[in-house]
């Protein structure tokens, strides 16, 4: 696996790749440093020259700052890393990596004090999950560099989520971390507490994971209901899907995951998923009794 960590150069960045280092160690994987510069434009065709000058100066300089970077990781994780300057933007930079190569995670620092105020991209990191293919974890400033034992997967029973799911155990098998699926109902508890049996008797029937344990918690607010559970079990990690815009569609508003990310002192991982694989796996008793 190609772990991606795009990289402003601040102390968030440098947390995130220290997290980013210590995975890669665990998971046997290539680290790709990305600084993405936003090019500069001039009205007056004097200045093309100069402008181009100061870019390619500009470029030099951020060329020798992520191999600093490359050779700091390997001194502390025995990771190899190759590294890249670009012009553009970030977002759509890094999509046509996730695209074009074998990327199977991009992590990217997030900063805060008291409750992550803003994401280290703004409304960057956003673009970035919304438009890559592969994985982003958000690690925050706070957050421990131990990889995570207690992973909480936040979950509304769809197909979409089934894959996302897989993808996550296939990423941490390496050292068998608890994974909980969590989902949060409002209402026909009973029914749902039968679609997350069968949806957790199916990933471990494929997949052979065996620290996987499934949770129907009632609460009429899901960003309580979430934190909640994540509090009382002690995780370090949430996990979810994301739908275009729309982080956990029905489960989780938009504003609510971003709600979430910023309040919580644990990375967030989101998968990006085709909102057209919004379909809801179906229990044994749905598939014995159809309408």
């Amino acid at each position: 696996m190609k772990i991606l960590v795009p990289t402003d150069f601040s102390d968030c960045a440098r947390h995130a790749l220290d997290f980013a280092g210590n995975l890669a160690f665990q998971t046997k994987s290539q680290l790709s440093l990305l600084h993405v510069v936003l090019p500069l434009h001039v009205s007056d065709p004097g200045l093309a020259d100069l402008v181009e000058a100061e870019m390619i100066h500009r470029k030099q300089q951020f060329e020798d700052d992520l191999k600093a970077w490359s050779a700091i990781v390997y001194d502390k994780y025995l990771v190899h890393s190759d590294t890249a300057v670009l012009f553009g933007d970030l977002a759509k930079q890094v999509a046509l990596l996730t695209e074009h190569e074998t990327t199977g995670l991009i992590v990217m620092g997030t900063e805060g004090a008291s409750g992550l105020k803003k994401l280290l991209y703004g409304s960057r990191t956003s673009q970035v999950i919304e438009y890559s293919k592969a994985p982003v974890l958000a690690v925050p400033f706070q957050a421990s560099l131990q990889l995570p034992k207690r992973i909480v997967f936040a979950t509304n029973f769809f197909d979409s989520d089934f894959k996302s799911l897989h993808q996550l155990i296939n990423m941490v098998k390496g050292w068998m971390p608890d994974i909980y699926l969590l989902h949060i109902s409002q209402d026909h508890v009973r029914q749902e507490r039968d679609y997350i049996e069968e949806f957790s008797n199916q990933v471990k029937k494929e997949t052979q994971y065996p620290r996987l344990f499934y949770y129907v918690l009632p609460h009429d607010d899901n960003e309580k209901g979430i934190n909640l559970f994540v509090k009382s079990m002690n995780c370090d990690m949430i996990a979810l899907a994301t739908r275009k815009r729309n982080f956990m569609e029905k489960l989780i508003s938009s504003s609510l995951t971003k709600e979430i990310v910023q309040q919580a002192a644990l990375p967030v991982l989101a998968f990006h998923v085709d909102s057209a694989s919004n379909v809801k796996l179906k229990t044994d008793y749905e598939h014995s009794h159809p309408h």
